[in-house]
This record gives C-alpha cells, structure tokens and sequence, in this order.
C-alpha cells in the first residue's frame, strides 16, 4: 500500500520532532485564562462591579489559593493543580519556541576513537565544524537579477557543561528556563581499505525536547568530512525549524531533507554569486535531481541559463515547470485563454494561496524570456541554418515545439487563417477546425528547416503576444496571492520587530518573486511595447493579417489580452507617442503608494525596469539620430531611473549584478551607447572599462570568449604548478601515480572536446573545471581558480579569434594521436595497473621527475599558445611538447628502471 502524501519517509534514523509552537502557545493561553477566571471567582466578592478592582480581587483569589481560609481545601487544591498546569503549559511553550526559532546550539568538543599511530587534529577539527555551522546562512531564492544575501540560522555557543551549573536553585532555574536548543557532538573514526577512510559519527540531540538523531559521514580528507556533518546537522535542523517554513524549503518542512539536496543548492547560489556560472549550472542540475518539483530551484536554473545566453535551455525549463502548483497542461492552457468570467477556479488563489504562490517566480522568469523572444528565436534557427545541430538539440526543439503550439497556438489564429485565405470561411466555424488550423500554421512556423526570415518574424510576435497574456494572467494571480496569504500584513510585523528590542532587525522574508508594481509596469507598458517593436519589425516585410469576422472566434482565445496592447502603442518617433510612454510609467510608479499590496517594497526593481522601457523605446529611433532631442530626453529618463534605483538597492545589487547591468541585459543594449549611460557607469562603477563612442562596447559573446581563454591559460597554469610540485615529491607509490595520470587523462580529453568546438558549451567549460580541481583542490582553492565570467578585464582582452585558435590547437593535438598526452596517459594508466597486480609498489624518482616535468611542460606551452595567439614558434613548441610525453615500455611491468623516453628533437621543456 502506498504511504499518504505528507507522511515523514521511512529512513534508518527518524527525523527529530516537530516543535508544536502553536500548540503549545494555545494551551498556555487557555491554562492562563483559567486561571485568572478560578482566582476571580476564589476572590473576595465586593457589592459592586468596579474596574479598578479586578487586579486586586484576582491577586487576592491566587493568594487564597496558597493560604485563603475563605475558600474550602478542594477549591484550593483545584487551584494550585490549574497554577501547576499554567506553569508547565508556559514551560512547553518556551522550549517548543526555543526548539523552532533555533535557540542557541552548543557544538561539543570532538571525540579522538582512532587507532592511527598519527592522531588527527581535533582541535582543529572541532573549530573547522564550529565555523561550518556559523557560516552556514541560508540563500532565499530569487527570480530578479539581483541575488538576495544569504540570512543566518544557527547561533553557536562554547563548551557548556550542564551538570556543572553551581548549586541546586540555579540548576532549578536554568531547567525551568533552557539556554539550550540542541547539542552536537562527534566522534573521530577510521577505517582501512576504502576509498573514503576518514569519518565522523555526528549525534544531534534536541535538548529542549526529548528527540535525538545520529548519522555517520565519511570523506577522502578531514575537512571534507567535518564540511560533510556541518550539511548534514543543518539538513537534520532545517524541517523542524522556521527556516523550513521559507522557500525554497516549504515542502519538506517535518520531512526528511537529503543533505545532498541542501549542500547542492547551497553551493549553486554561492557559485552563482561569485559568477561561476558553469559550475552553477551543475550544482543546480543535481539538486533538481533530489527535489525535481521544486519551483524555486527550476525558476533560478533558468535565470542561470539565460545568463550564459541559453535562452531556448531556460525557456525549455520555465515551460516544464508552469504546472507545477496542481494544475494539468490543459487546465493551465485554458485558464490563460479563456475571458474572465468569475468563476470560482479563477479564485484558486485565494483557498491555497502558499501552494501556488511557489509557482509566480517561474512564471515571471517564463513571461520575461517570451518578451525577449528575439532571442529565442535567433537560437532556435540559428544551429539549424549553420549545420551545427545534433539529436539533442533536435529533441530539445521537438519537445518544446509541442509544448509552445498546445500553449500558446490562440496567439497565432489569425496568421493561420490569413495564410489559407482561399478556403471557405463556413470552414472556420467551428472551434477545432481553427485550433486545428492555427496548430498546424505553428508547427509548421517552428519547423526551422521550412522557415524563413519573415517566419522568424511571425514566430516572434506571437511569443510576444504569449508574453502579453501571460503577464495579464500573472498580475492578476498575483494580486490575490498577496490577498490570501496575508503578505500585505507584512509591513506591521517588520514594523514590531523594529520595535522590540529582543528580535533580530532583518527583513520579513517573501516567496513573492517582485513587487506588484513592477508587474504591473510589465503588463501595461514593457510587454506591450516590446510587442509593437516585433509587429513594426513584420510589418517593413508584409502586412498583418486582419482577424475573421467575429462569429468565427472560438471562445477559447476570446480572453485575448494582447489584442489590446498589440496597437496601443505607436512606433513612430513622435512626441506624442514618447508622451504616451512616460505617463504611463509614472501611472504605475504611482501605485507605490499602495505599499502594503506591493510588499516587499523594492523600489530598485520599479526603477530598473522603467528603466528598462525607457531604453526598450530608444529602439525606435534610426541609428543616425542620436542627436534628436526626443532620443536624447529618452535616455536621460532611463539614466535618472537606474540612477534612483542604484539609490534605492538593496542587498548589494550595484556589484551584485554590475555583468548584467553593463552587459547582459538585453533591454540595455542600445542605451549602453548612449554619453548618458557611459556618465552614469563611470560614476557608479569607478573602476568600469573604459568605453567611449568611438570604440564599440564589447558584445557578450565577445565576453564569453575572452573568458574561456582567460579560464583555460589559468587551467593550464595551475595543471603546470601541480606537476612540477609533484616532480618534486621524491618518492611516491604507482598506486597514487596511477590517480595523478587517470585525472591528467581527463583533463586532457575534457580540454580537446572543448577545442573541437563549440567553445560555448557551458557543459564541457564544467567537466574540464571539475578535472583541474580533482588534480589538486588544494591548489585551485588558493589560486581561485575558475577565474568568475564576465569582467571587466574581458572587457578589454584582445579580440582574437578564439574559435580559430581552439581549432588549430585540437588539429595539433590530433596530428599524432598516439603519440598525443591523452592517449599517453591513457597508456601509462594501463601499464601502472598492470605493474600494481604483478606487485610493484616504487618506481624510480628519476622516471618520475622525468614524467612530471614533460606533463608541466605540455601545459606551459598550452597557456603560451594561447596568450600569444598569432605566434608561429610558439604553435610549433606546443605541437612538440604534448607528443613528447614518455612512454612506457612493456618491460616495466617487471624492471621499473626499463622505462623509455621518445624524444623527437632536442629535448627540453
């Protein structure tokens, strides 16, 4: 029989106890009650009611309790059982509240349970744990460019011995007050013949509540396995305590979290964070394989996409996850559609408001790249038209196609009926014969090999118009979101907690993924502008269909929202038409006002994307009239917007999100070349490129390639520090040769999958991170490696042709295969196994010393080949070094000394 939804999980250790808060809270309030009403009526009665008696009448009452000669035993018995169970009720109250907030956590001196002749630190150890656990802050999501700072959870205290308090009274005191929330402690253990030897047995007990778990961790390494126990005691804490009631954790709240899970998506945001992009990607890739329904973790994967400019990879993500709150495809599709006419479904969010409230930021981040659909639409026939598509990609689009054309086929009913015009419009009477119709036209429109350049443009107004639709319906669902959930109240209790002294001052979190205001500034002016932008584009090439007479609309796509932007606003160049646009922004900026339906009140965000439209509507103008007074007045209004928002941020959004403010977002692109923005990016960012007029600012593209040379000259920078430290190991056992030479295998083929193109391959960027890390962790953590994307020094690289340069260097690689570093590697990896089974353990420091050098020189040339792009001698000393790797003869299964060395040349590194 299958387990009901909400039931905990059968694991080895049972989950600790949920603190019953409310509960508790309840009973306390109930039992006090009670008690102030026996002592009221215990007390001396007077002839008359008065107000200001009821204090001594009831003080009175609680004292005959404890001695009153005027109140019979059993009355005074009753009353000091309800005084007894007031107090206990207030004292479960204490300890359940300490036990959620978390209360103060005592870490425990670590336990030494080793046979090893060399004791492991513990002290270190001990204060490494302890600084993993205060260090351990919890990243809320976020579907906004800017990350939000991560928010403490654990407060730690020193060594506490309880049984060592002083006298009797004050242990009496102390246990009727606990200082303590929960205790931690670790014992130190060992084990032979296993590939993680190392681990911790990590006891966590609840010590305000009966309730305690254990777990025991193993690693290759001491800091790994006491950073593996700090994951797992937070993922044991996480479901019992308030911080489980916060996004992206609500649904495993009193259930049990992987530990895996938490340190997954910890490690995505930090990565993210520090703009390391690649890695981010991975991290989040493998949380979505412990949590795939979570919406909060499939809304930031795709704002990651859609920085490394995988807009078709995030738009595929946001698409797969829009029903997520409950909803089938089909239900979702017909309530984006169908005209609002009060029925009770469209009040869904109003019964389970926290259920479907996780799924606004996903659709936020899914109506935004639709209204960047220029985009979309260039990578989806792009690869096609170039020839570089593989199955994968073919899968990809052929998932997605079928997905966009059941969803969105409304918004391209009169491009289909347009383009049969001969048939009868009898035909069209009915509503499947124009769905049919309109899907057909679709499918065929995103079939790349049968499209054009004027379908490209057909394709984008309808993402468009799904924008638009989808925004309208967004506003909306999120308007009652804020109703039902209470969100607006928000602002009184961060008002108390100002107030009372003892609460900490941080910000009431928010699953809501913007302010009101914002969305209504996309709804009413960013989408439907960006609209006419892609209509104006499709009219220079043919005209717009006009819509079938009206009894031929189905009433599925009767509740069209875009067909009251589509012509709203004008794309013409006139005062009128910009005159539009600005009252309609300080319309909706207005709104703030409405503060508590617009909680939280980020005002960056309302100011950014006016912003944002602003220079949206630059686009309007030809390239030749940058000196047109209404041009320029449309990029001053964008610049004093950024300005008041870079004013307005919060949680550091100007260093935060600089990379997408100076080069990622597309809505920027064209005011980027305006003297007002280079004015204001020098004075907010002091230390910005230098960018003029007469230079062109770098591309993204062009940021990313000058970031994968920059990565892989330090890749081969720290490969080359690694192998001449270990040319200098002395002696060193075949088993941990063997390890060195597999992960230099790795590295190698990792390096040529990326040389052989596309150098944009986010995946391939990743393994190759993953191999230098695994060849030292210890030297890429000192040396910061990888390097984060996007900055200004890749601003200002040289503008070489990396394609080319990869190109070249992969031939290289690949002239004499067998004689190249991977298939060396490969081959001694092969004879070191075969020396480890016939029981050889050394092998000469010479041959080592000989084979680490020759692997430091492969790599030296390789950073040299790529800083020095056009130099011949240098292309022709990276093509000598890495055929030059020594190779090993069969004879060295039995006589180590017999080891060859294939020098071509003179030999020298």
């Amino acid at each position: 029989m299958a387990k009901r939804p909400g039931k905990l999980s059968r694991t080895p250790t049972s989950p600790l106890l949920v603190p019953r808060v409310a509960a508790w809270r309840a009973a306390a309030v109930t039992t006090t009650l009670w008690v102030l009403a026996a002592a009221w009526w215990a007390g001396e009665a007077t002839h008359a009611w008065v107000a200001s008696e009821v204090a001594p009448r009831t003080l009175s009452g609680l004292a005959a309790f404890f001695g009153g000669s005027h109140i019979s035993p059993g009355m005074r018995l009753g009353g000091l059982l309800l005084v007894l169970l007031a107090l206990y009720a207030w004292w479960r109250a204490t300890r359940s509240a300490l036990g959620y907030r978390p209360g103060p956590v005592d870490v425990q001196q670590l336990v030494d349970a080793t046979s090893d002749a060399t004791p492991p630190p513990v002290d270190d150890l001990t204060s490494h744990l302890r600084m993993q656990l205060s260090e351990s802050s919890l990243y809320p999501p976020t579907t906004v460019p800017a990350e939000a700072p991560p928010t403490s959870f654990l407060d730690l205290l020193g060594d506490v011995d309880l049984e060592k308090f002083g006298t009797a009274i004050p242990r009496l005191v102390g246990r009727l007050r606990p200082k303590l929330a929960y205790r931690i402690s670790g014992v130190l253990r060992t084990r032979e013949h296993a590939t993680e030897p190392y681990g911790i047995t990590v006891t966590l007990t609840a010590y305000v509540f009966s309730g305690a778990r254990a777990t025991t961790v193993w690693g290759r390494e001491w800091e790994q396995v006491t950073s593996r126990a700090a994951y797992w005691v937070v993922a044991s804490l996480l479901p019992v305590t308030s911080a489980g009631r916060r996004p992206p954790w609500q649904q495993w709240w009193a259930r049990e979290l992987p530990p895996e899970l938490l340190r997954a998506y910890q490690e995505a945001k930090s990565l993210s964070s520090r703009q390391r992009y690649d890695e981010a990607l991975q991290r989040y890739d493998d949380a979505l394989k412990h949590d795939p329904q979570n919406p909060y973790i499939r809304a930031e994967f795709a704002g990651v996409q859609e920085k490394l400019e995988l807009p078709l990879d995030a738009l595929v993500t946001c698409q797969r996850g829009l029903t997520l709150d409950g909803q089938t495809a089909d239900r979702y599709n017909n309530r984006l559609w169908v005209r609002w006419r009060l029925p009770p479904r469209r009040f869904r969010y109003l019964c389970h408001p926290h259920r479907f409230q996780e799924v606004l930021g996903l659709r936020y981040r899914n109506a935004i790249i639709l209204g960047t659909s220029e985009r979309v639409v260039e990578e989806w026939y792009k690869k096609e038209a170039e020839g570089r598509s593989d199955e994968e990609d073919h899968t990809v689009r052929d998932d997605l196609r079928q997905v966009l054309v059941e969803r969105y086929w409304p918004a391209a009913v009169d491009f289909a009926l347009a383009d049969e015009r001969p048939r009868t419009a009898a035909t069209y009477d009915t509503q499947h014969e124009v769905e049919r119709a309109a899907k057909n036209w679709l499918t065929r429109q995103l079939t790349p090999t049968q499209a054009d350049e004027d379908a490209q443009q057909q394709v984008r107004v309808v993402f468009h118009r799904a924008s638009v639709q989808e925004l309208y319906r967004l506003a909306q669902d999120d308007l009652l979101a804020r109703i039902a959930g209470g969100t607006w109240l928000l602002w009184l209790r961060q008002s108390v907690r100002w107030l009372w002294p003892p609460a900490y001052a941080q910000g009431a979190p928010s699953s809501l993924p913007s302010t009101h205001v914002t969305l209504v500034i996309n709804r009413d002016v960013w989408a439907p502008l960006r609209l006419t932008w892609a209509v104006s584009d499709l009219q220079k090439q043919r005209e717009m269909p006009t819509l079938p007479p009206y009894h031929a609309k189905p009433h599925r796509w009767c509740g069209r929202a875009y067909s009251r932007h589509e012509h709203e606003f004008s794309w013409s160049t006139t005062a009128r038409a910009s005159e539009k646009i600005e009252t309609r922004i300080h319309r909706a900026l207005k709104r703030r006002i409405w503060r508590p339906f617009s909680w939280p009140a980020l005002e960056w965000q309302d100011h950014y994307n006016a912003a944002c439209v602003y220079a949206v509507a630059m686009n309007r103008f030809p390239e030749s009239s940058a000196r047109l007074r209404d041009y320029r007045h449309q990029a001053e209004l964008a610049v004093e917007q950024l300005e008041k928002a870079v004013l307005r941020a919060e949680s550091g959004f100007t260093m935060l999100e600089r990379s997408w403010l100076l080069f990622e977002d597309p809505d920027l692109n064209r005011l980027r070349r305006d003297p007002f923005f280079l004015n204001f990016e020098r004075t907010t960012y002091p230390r910005a490129p230098r960018v003029d007029r007469e230079r062109p600012r770098s591309t993204v593209r062009h940021l990313k390639d000058s970031y994968v040379r920059r990565l892989l000259i330090d890749a081969a920078q720290v490969m080359e520090q690694t192998w001449q430290r270990r040319s200098k190991s002395g002696h060193v056992t075949i088993d941990v040769l063997s390890d060195w030479l597999h992960t230099e295998e790795k590295a190698w083929d990792h390096f040529l999958t990326l040389a052989r193109g596309p150098h944009d391959d986010w995946a391939a960027r990743a393994n190759l991170i993953q191999a230098v890390q695994q060849s030292d962790p210890v030297a890429t953590a000192h040396s910061e490696f990888p390097p984060r994307m996007l900055q200004d020094v890749d601003a200002e690289a040289y503008d070489g042709s990396l394609a080319d340069l990869l190109k070249s260097m992969a031939e290289a690689l690949e002239e004499n295969e067998k004689n190249s570093t991977s298939m060396r590697c490969h081959d001694w990896y092969m004879i070191l196994d075969d020396a480890i089974a016939a029981g050889m353990t050394q092998m000469p420091t010479a041959k080592i010393h000989t084979l680490c050098t020759q692997y430091a020189a492969a790599w030296l040339r390789l950073g040299t080949r790529l800083r020095l792009a056009e130099d011949g001698e240098t292309a022709a000393k990276f093509r000598e070094a890495v055929h030059r790797i020594p190779e090993p003869a069969p004879e060295f299964i039995t006589n180590p000394d017999s080891i060859s060395i294939r020098v071509s040349g003179t030999h020298g590194v």
